[in-house]
């Protein structure tokens, strides 16, 4: 393996391609912390690769890459859904947060090979550090300064909010899970500081308010049973089942987080027509005023503006109290939200979504496979909770994990 410089070949200019990676690997641990370091980073990495060229050698690496071609077709819905939008300024908005999702190709031609370990080891000291945070402010032993974003002490999430936080710490859960029980490559020392980072970051998962990060975290560590116990089935249902009997009631009885939370949810749920703003009443409403729209436009659906003004005019006639819904951008759900714009259309090109990243893990053979599945079922199961894929945070992830992932053969090379 040749030695990599940040010199080109002809050791007068830096190497745009290794500059590119490593700001990447900046990239991997600070988007978390910071909204506009985040942007930034992204902005520079995309101008570099535009001064960089090389566009057909680029086209060469991703052209047989269906991940890139699906994340394309999602974005380029947006640009179609145009034609049936009335609301230009909501259209606006929403493109903004779509239009992210083109630097998949990009960044699947930015990855370098041998920086694979650095970009995932970049991404889980920035959720240490945000962890070790976490519990110094829960313990008392940092104050809640207004540089972590701090909503209130009684939900330590720093930076960011519960309902991003418990999710992205769901994830990181499972790749320490995957990195000590599924890899064979890494010493052992390793492996034990991985075991002691799961266990202390897994207690923090039960001290914060993210009901949707917890229920995810089960699903994984279901998914994580099967796949260590691989090829057999009677095992790994019996002990996830045994798993969840024991952790579940544990949290609740134990976390008085937990408790607050699943009581407040029970509530909401049976009540919310009497408390039609409350965190998961509104979703409800949300949900059968945006089945009343989807009724309504079950093929092509409003467009990728019209939702909000849509909404707003159901939802005055049915839920006329639930005014809190009416600022929100999104219904809440994913799978809804793009049924919501584009009909059966849009639901569709989600799903090919996932067939393609199901269908690039069942074609793998290299050492994160397994994670190939956990990652798209990571996702579909966040989706039913929350507009997630409008989601900085999460958006940010999925452009990250998911380029590494699924970028196949297109690794750039030293």
């Amino acid at each position: 393996m040749k030695h990599v410089t940040l010199m080109s070949v002809e050791g007068k200019l830096p190497d745009i391609g290794v500059i590119n990676s490593w700001l990447l690997i900046l990239l991997a641990f600070t988007f978390m912390g910071s909204i506009a370091i985040g942007n930034s980073l992204l902005f520079l990495i995309l101008l570099l690769w535009l001064f960089e060229g090389k566009f057909d050698e680029k086209f060469q690496r991703v052209k047989h890459n269906p991940f890139a071609w699906a994340a394309v077709v999602f974005v380029l819905l947006h640009f179609v859904g145009l034609l049936w939008t009335s609301d230009w300024e909501f259209a606006g908005f929403v493109l903004k947060k779509e239009f992210k999702y083109l630097m998949v190709p990009v960044l699947i031609t930015v990855l370098r090979k041998e920086h694979i370990t650095y970009y995932l080891l970049a991404f889980l000291l920035s959720m240490v550090v945000i962890v070790g945070l976490s519990y110094g402010v829960y313990l008392e032993w940092i104050p809640p300064y207004e540089i972590f974003g701090l909503e209130k002490v009684e939900d330590p999430t720093p930076f960011v909010g519960h309902i991003v936080y418990n999710p992205v710490l769901a994830f990181t859960l499972y790749l320490l899970l995957y990195a000590v029980f599924l890899r064979d490559d890494l010493p052992w020392k390793l492996k034990a500081v991985g075991l002691v980072l799961f266990v202390i970051m897994s207690i923090n998962m039960f001290l914060t308010e993210g009901r949707m990060g917890q229920a995810v975290f089960l699903v994984l560590l279901t998914l994580f049973v099967f796949q260590f116990y691989h090829g057999r089935v009677l095992k790994p249902a019996l002990l996830s089942l045994l798993l969840i009997s024991i952790l579940a009631p544990t949290a609740y009885l134990l976390s008085p987080v937990v408790q607050k939370r699943v009581d407040v949810a029970i509530h909401e749920v049976e009540n919310y027509e009497q408390e039609p703003n409350s965190s998961v009443g509104l979703r409800v409403i949300m949900l059968l005023n945006s089945l009343e729209i989807i009724r309504e436009n079950p093929l092509l659906g409003v467009g990728t503006g019209d939702y909000r003004q849509e909404y707003i005019k159901v939802n005055r006639q049915n839920f006329p109290e639930a005014t809190r819904g009416e600022i929100l951008n999104h219904p809440h759900n994913v799978y809804v939200q793009e049924m919501v714009q584009f009909g059966l259309l849009g639901l569709a090109v989600l799903f090919y979504m996932f067939y393609v990243m199901v269908r690039m893990y069942k074609q793998s053979s290299g050492p994160f496979k397994p994670v190939m599945l956990a990652f798209p079922v990571f996702y579909a199961v966040i989706f039913f909770s929350d507009g997630y894929i409008m989601d900085h945070y999460l958006t940010f992830l999925f452009l990250l994990l998911g380029s590494i992932l699924y970028a196949g053969n297109s690794l750039g090379r030293d």
